[in-house]
């Protein structure tokens, strides 16, 4: 290509080339099956041809369209081919390659196809030979300044010795791109010139930012990734290390009830450790931090099983008034047993004639609310911050509840001494896959 003879035009052309290349990095980007495909470790044969055709046809658009309107800010031919094979590796760097050089050979640009395939083929060997894959994630157009402020500590001299190669590998392309538009006749080959020399190195210098800009954005991409997957994590762990706890304190509480009836009423006793077993069989199926309320709901049932022999069928009376649609609702597991445990142990048993315990559902403006109400002595103002909010139980539930649903959720107990006790929950609807039914 002839020369630009206005300086002024090739710098504006650059400064226009980079704000193209971060605006398609940053458009495909937002795009979650580009995104997938991107940073797939290792990629098969689809997502290999996924990833040459979210980057491989744009580079070929830019061609056709710097040639139909003659402005070179749209031909990222150089750079993102290589791009193409240092993050794709040989296989796409070489077809994207081809797909652009086929492009510029269309209109008769005769060294461009060769150059560009071996750019591609290049770039895709150097991923291949680099030891660390996050070193290829890392490029940098400032790795040069970046080693001579690391010239102190080997470790890092290491860890930049791929950076340069990749560098001076781009750069010595451009380089070489240069020098053959000036050996061969005019048209064999895009490139851009000037006679000013700083304006010639700012054409070098802008073809390795191109590259670096786009592999920044998309590995900035990837760090947000793997930060979301790394914070799922991190509340998946929470859960489960307060649920965990919470099994351990419920089945303490549960031994002390069979070994006091043990002596008194051995046949008693037999039911409360089959009821147990029921119990334990369930937790030692596996653990699942949601289940839906009709699960919940079973789990409950034996817990009451095993409270209703302790106490008697005439001590303890235990109602349901559950709405059929909330059954299917996904709902934190063992987050109603505390509640109710807190009920008998502090509400029913304490009091000298019978206690009921009610358990209540309902859908209200999309969120489904649990109660838990009893008829119990309630709990004396003086007791009520050391119950409810020092005790391992409730204090889990709530913690459990904000780890869950950050601060989209209501929890509110209420006790009235003499009258009894009364716990509203209230969570975002979230619907399991299996079937409501009525239990």
């Amino acid at each position: 290509m002839t020369p630009l003879p206005d300086n002024n035009a090739v710098l504006i052309a650059l400064l226009v080339k980079l704000g193209i290349a971060a605006s398609l990095a940053a458009l495909l980007s937002r795009s979650q099956k580009f995104r997938k495909t991107l940073f797939a470790e290792p990629r098969d044969y689809r997502e290999k041809l996924h990833l040459f055709l979210f980057w491989g046809i744009p580079l070929a658009l830019g061609v056709a369209i710097r040639y139909q309107m003659d402005y070179v800010a749209f031909d990222l031919t150089l750079e993102g081919t290589f791009v193409a094979g240092l993050l794709g590796g040989t296989v796409v760097g070489s077809v994207v390659g081809c797909l652009t050089g086929l492009t510029a050979l269309f209109h008769k640009e005769w060294i461009t196809f060769p150059i560009s395939v071996i750019v591609g083929l290049t770039a895709g060997l150097l991923r291949n030979l680099c030891p660390s894959k996050e070193q290829v994630w890392s490029f940098s157009p400032f790795v040069p300044i970046n080693f001579l402020l690391s010239l102190r500590s080997m470790a890092n001299l290491q860890k930049f010795s791929w950076q340069l190669i990749f560098f001076f590998t781009l750069l010595g392309f451009d380089v070489m791109r240069y020098l053959l538009g000036q050996s061969f006749p005019k048209g064999w080959i895009f490139y851009l010139s000037s006679d000013n020399l700083a304006v010639l190195v700012t054409i070098f210098v802008a073809t390795v930012g191109s590259a670096g800009l786009v592999i920044k954005i998309w590995n900035n991409t990837r760090l947000e990734l793997k930060l979301a997957e790394q914070e799922v994590l991190v509340v998946k762990s929470r859960l489960d290390a307060l649920a965990n706890q919470i099994n351990p304190h419920f089945l303490f509480n549960t031994l002390n009830s069979i070994s006091s009836l043990i002596r008194t009423n051995p046949a008693k006793a037999r039911h409360m450790v089959l009821k147990l077993s029921h119990i334990l069989r369930k937790l030692l199926q596996g653990h699942e931090n949601f289940i839906p309320l009709r699960e919940e709901l079973e789990f409950i049932d034996n817990y009451l099983d095993i409270e209703v022999i302790r106490f008697g069928k005439d001590k303890l009376r235990v109602e349901k008034e559950i709405e059929s649609e909330t059954l299917g609702c996904l709902i934190p597991s063992m987050i109603l047993q505390p509640i109710i445990e807190n009920s008998i142990k502090h509400g029913i048993a304490p009091k000298i004639d019978h206690g009921s315990i009610v358990i209540r559902s309902s859908r209200r403006n999309g969120k489904i609310c649990i109660e838990v109400e009893d008829d119990g002595v309630g709990i004396p103002s003086e007791s009520f911050p050391r119950i409810y909010h020092s005790g391992i139980g409730i204090s889990n539930v709530v913690e459990r509840l904000k780890v869950a649903y950050q601060s989209d959720y209501a929890f509110a107990v209420n006790s009235f001494p003499g009258k009894g006790t009364f716990t509203h929950i209230e969570i975002p609807i979230r619907e399991s896959t299996a079937q409501t039914k009525v239990g």
